[in-house]
């Protein structure tokens, strides 16, 4: 075993990217190392038909080079042996000899420039995005040669190359290897994107299943109706990052536990996503109706609406959960509560889940649940849009209320509170 992961930085967003770059395959894992407490090892056992970037990280994970690949995904700021201003290179691989024992390292900011992001060029010379996964494989490549002291001149070239596979892959623009120029900012995705739904692909069994696809699918239609949406998005993604790799990990390992987490939360989260979506987009209708019914069926009866909900809203409210339950739920406990520590992704998937089995339980309406939980968006978290697209945001997060305008005046209360320079432009589109 060859690969592992500096547990100083956020060793999470390091497994991650590392998931991503196998295609979201759930035979990748990560174990401790008895002998040293500041690194994690990472398992990986290829599942057949995983894309051509798996197969790269299955060659660095288990091929014995003789020298160890370290990975630091550094939340900004310095490397600490080189000195080097992460924001200005986005990532670097270097032999480090000073232990007396030579360890290639593989470091970058897992912040992305403090959530600016980080940009390259295509060969149009358009800026186009740098997002974490694609700086780690883009590092990897450098760590293969240098591990296999095969380093070339110019190194840039087959690390841009190689890193043109999984931006392929993603559906992300693709790199001029000739231009290796970039830095903090923007960059074109050409709608694709790199954010892993890693407990859906582990309790499903693939990164393309149906469950993945449709999520997938209601992630864009938000995020390209407002740029409020998609950088919510962008925030949930930052904090599912962090609990989420381990819990995949296990499902990968766990039959048992893959369908207990497809049953309690996967379908039943999907269902309310996409119940969420109709109202917001459709408003109340025939869509509405079925989507209200698949909601129901996906919380199925037998399972205990109740008492599901009693549980999942005791882990939201960070209380232990009962003796009684089954260790196999005692083991994702402190993941669930950290998740729910957590603004954007307790919002975006402990509430809801919550409420969908709370409501199938005590046969409350689910449109009233749904339009609550809108109306709770962390979105005051968010700054506020420029002044140039203050109306078009608002106006389309506006139409997302028209089912339930009372709910766009409850978001509302608390907007005018974080954006108070905002007040005129909310009060125009009905959030006051």
């Amino acid at each position: 075993m060859t690969v592992f992961i500096d547990t100083s930085g956020t060793p999470d967003i390091a497994f991650g990217d590392l998931f991503t770059a196998t295609g979201s395959d759930s035979g990748l894992g990560e174990i401790n190392v008895p002998t040293d407490s500041t690194v994690f090892q990472v398992t990986y056992i290829e599942t057949a038909g995983a894309p051509a970037t798996a197969d790269r990280i299955n060659q660095l994970v288990n091929t014995d080079f003789g020298v160890p690949i370290v990975i630091s995904a550094l939340n900004d700021g310095t490397d600490p042996i080189t000195g080097i201003d992460l924001k200005t290179v986005a990532g670097e691989t270097y032999i480090d000899s000073s232990s007396g024992s030579a360890i290639v390292r593989v470091v970058y900011d897992s912040s992305q420039c403090l959530g600016s992001g980080f940009f390259a060029f295509d060969v149009n010379g358009k800026q186009i995005s740098f997002p974490g996964p694609v700086i780690l494989y883009h590092e990897l490549s450098h760590a293969l040669r240098a591990a296999t002291g095969t380093t070339q001149t110019n190194d840039e070239i087959p690390a841009e190359t190689d890193e043109n596979v999984l931006r392929s892959q993603e559906g992300l623009c693709l790199r001029d290897v000739n231009n290796h120029g970039g830095g903090c900012g923007a960059g074109d995705t050409c709608g694709g994107t790199v954010n892993g739904c890693f407990i859906v692909s582990a309790t499903t069994g693939s990164p393309e299943s149906e469950e993945v696809r449709r999520l997938r699918a209601l992630r864009e239609l938000v995020a390209g109706t407002t740029q409020l949406g998609a950088t919510l998005i962008d925030r949930i993604y930052e904090e599912y990052y962090q609990f989420s790799p381990a819990i995949a990990g296990r499902l990968g390992q766990d039959a048992l536990a893959r369908q207990a987490v497809l049953l309690v939360a996967v379908r039943p989260l999907l269902a309310w996503y996409t119940l969420a979506g109709v109202l917001a987009f459709d408003g109340e209708g025939f869509g509405a109706e079925q989507a209200m019914r698949d909601l129901e069926r996906a919380c199925p009866r037998y399972l205990g609406r109740t008492s599901v909900a009693g549980v999942l809203a005791g882990l939201r409210a960070g209380k232990p959960l009962p003796d009684k339950m089954p260790p196999l739920l005692h083991s994702f406990a402190e993941d669930v509560r950290k998740a729910a520590a957590l603004p954007h992704a307790g919002w975006a998937i402990l509430d809801p889940l919550a409420r969908a089995w709370g409501a199938a339980g005590a046969r409350r309406d689910v449109r009233a649940e749904v339009a609550q939980w809108l109306a709770d968006a962390p979105l005051d978290k968010l700054a506020q849009p420029a002044d140039a697209m203050l109306d078009g945001e608002l106006s389309a997060l506006a139409g997302l209320f028209d089912f339930r305008p009372e709910a766009r005046r409850a978001l509302g209360a608390r907007l005018t509170q974080a954006w108070p320079q905002a007040i005129s432009a909310l009060a125009r589109h009905g959030f006051i």
